[in-house]
């Protein structure tokens, strides 16, 4: 048989032989098209298993405890590898008060080395929050309440007053295990071993990390966590990369080192030279000059912080500085109309005003910080600015010696202003960074925080925002979006509002790279 068709294909002239194989060649292209086409027609695609993901991070681990630490690193990492409360808990419930808060665990669940995890590490993370040694930056969430154990599933927090909004605290807690530091004191939390090498709960666990000569820590590797109590993530591997500014993350993302990172500045986008995808979070945050009238008499007259507010160029700013991730922000909401009481054009006037405005040395924020001060300027005000480092800046907000203070707030629960304006809090640690004392406003704070009923706590905090917007509290400026930078090749993020950088990890679940095809 094969002999007779050598014969045949032998007999065939060149002619004869270029058409047939271009005609077999068409027929080829053609069953593969068509074979795609049934594939596309009756598959989809859907995430996989595997892959690597490798995210860039400016600055070093240097104690990932979700708990203790303020470092963004860590907290990156802590997201990842310590599950929170909403996680871990079959249910979080209040009494009718909402002064009483039981919460119980899930059965059966396990920290990362196998140990349970029960209501004992509750109440030890709390013990730790509250414990002055610690310097917890969550000890302000748990003022003036306690904690008890009813079980080793359940326990029952107890707080001073009706606070409808702990549940949204409760829920974000992430818990540390007491065997691990119970024997240690908070303030040597950091010279163990499990500064670097947590034990948690989350969905990835430490793997390993790389340390170069001269101490710094350039990788970080993390594994599925198999005893993580929800989804399974998709990413077998996660490996974060540090480096030591914003240049050489940049360029790391250019040369393929790195998949994903978070931006600081929006001006860099254009220094990205590869194909991207730019990820823009709605953030539950604000920038405002807040203005110490203790220091400079000339902010108590509100005519003065009326006309400072009004020649605020917060669209230039939205769109030069922050290319238009970023809405202008005129109160203390997330989402403020603007104040329609306007100082009229011809009394417009900062003549004699003379003041430091004081701002943490980051760019955007000097350059905001520049633009607002030559619109003050060009209405008679003399303004130098004060670019400080981050501790500096710190030590000026405990000290309040600032006499104008370009800074951000963030807010955890978006309708509870207490903590950043409740007359209480205008002195360290409380965090009302404009001294605002208005007694109408704290009776307002104090019954949104005790109110059940949401139609009318959303009446109340209307009315708050007003007040605190007619006496110009502070000057509002923009709320900026978080901007995540990635590879193509990532699926599966969700655009959600996130409250810090560090939400852009709470849906890692989710983040695919493989895939797969099943038929519908």
């Amino acid at each position: 048989m094969f002999y007779k068709f050598l014969q045949l294909v032998r007999s065939l002239s060149k002619k004869e032989l270029i058409a047939i194989a271009v005609a077999s060649a068409a027929l080829l292209v053609s069953a593969t098209l068509y074979v795609g086409h049934i594939i596309s027609e009756k598959t989809v695609q859907i995430p996989a298993y595997g892959g690597i993901w490798r995210e860039g991070i400016v600055g070093q681990p240097v104690f990932i405890n979700p708990v203790i630490s303020s470092n963004e690193t860590d907290q990156d990492i802590s997201r990842l590898v310590f599950a929170d409360l909403e996680e871990l808990s079959e249910s979080i419930k209040p009494d009718p008060l909402f002064k009483e808060w039981s919460v119980r665990l899930k059965e059966d669940l396990k920290w990362s080395n196998g140990e349970k995890i029960t209501s004992d590490d509750i109440i030890f993370t709390f013990d730790t929050i509250t414990d002055p040694e610690s310097r917890s930056i969550f000890a302000a969430n748990f003022d003036g309440a306690n904690v008890s154990r009813i079980s080793e599933l359940e326990v029952k927090f107890t707080l001073p007053s009706s606070y409808v909004f702990f549940e949204k605290t409760l829920k974000d807690l992430r818990i540390i295990p007491k065997h691990i530091f119970a024997n240690i004191p908070p303030a040597n939390f950091g010279l163990s071993l499990y500064a670097r090498e947590p034990v948690g709960s989350g969905p990835y666990k430490f793997d390993s990390y790389r340390k170069e000569k001269d101490g710094f820590i350039s990788e970080y590797s993390l594994v599925i966590n198999k005893n993580y109590s929800g989804s399974q993530p998709y990413i077998k591997n996660i490996t974060l990369k540090f480096y030591q500014d914003e240049e050489r993350l940049i360029k790391a993302f250019n040369n393929g080192n790195i998949d994903g990172f978070p931006m600081s500045d929006p001006a860099d986008i254009s220094r990205l030279s590869v194909r991207h995808s730019i990820y823009s979070l709605p953030a539950t945050r604000y920038y405002a000059v807040f203005l110490n009238s203790g220091l400079m008499s000339s902010f108590r007259d509100i005519a003065v912080r009326s006309s400072m507010s009004q020649l605020v160029p917060r669209e230039e700013i939205a769109s030069e500085i922050f290319k238009d991730f970023a809405s202008p922000s005129f109160g203390p909401l997330p989402i403020s109309e603007k104040n329609p009481l306007q100082v009229p054009e011809e009394n417009l006037s900062l003549a004699g005003l003379e003041f430091k405005l004081t701002v943490p040395d980051i760019r955007p924020l000097t350059a905001m910080a520049e633009k607002i001060k030559n619109a003050w300027e060009s209405y008679g005000a003399s303004v130098s600015i004060s670019a400080l480092r981050s501790a500096d800046i710190q030590e000026s907000i405990r000290n309040r010696d600032y006499e104008a203070l370009l800074f951000g707030n963030i807010l955890n629960v978006p309708n509870d202003l207490y903590s950043f304006w409740h007359s209480s809090k205008r002195f360290y640690p409380g965090l009302n960074l404009a001294m605002f004392n208005n007694r109408e406003a704290d009776l307002l704070m104090e019954e949104i925080r005790s109110e059940p009923d949401p139609e009318l706590r959303g009446i109340s905090t209307e009315m708050l925002s007003s007040a605190i917007m007619e006496d110009v509290g502070a000057i509002f400026l923009i709320s900026p979006d978080y901007l995540y930078i990635t590879s193509p090749k990532l699926k599966g993020f969700p655009i959600k509002e996130a409250v810090t950088f560090s939400d852009r990890l709470n849906s890692i679940e989710s983040w695919y790279i493989n895939t797969n095809r099943k038929f519908k």
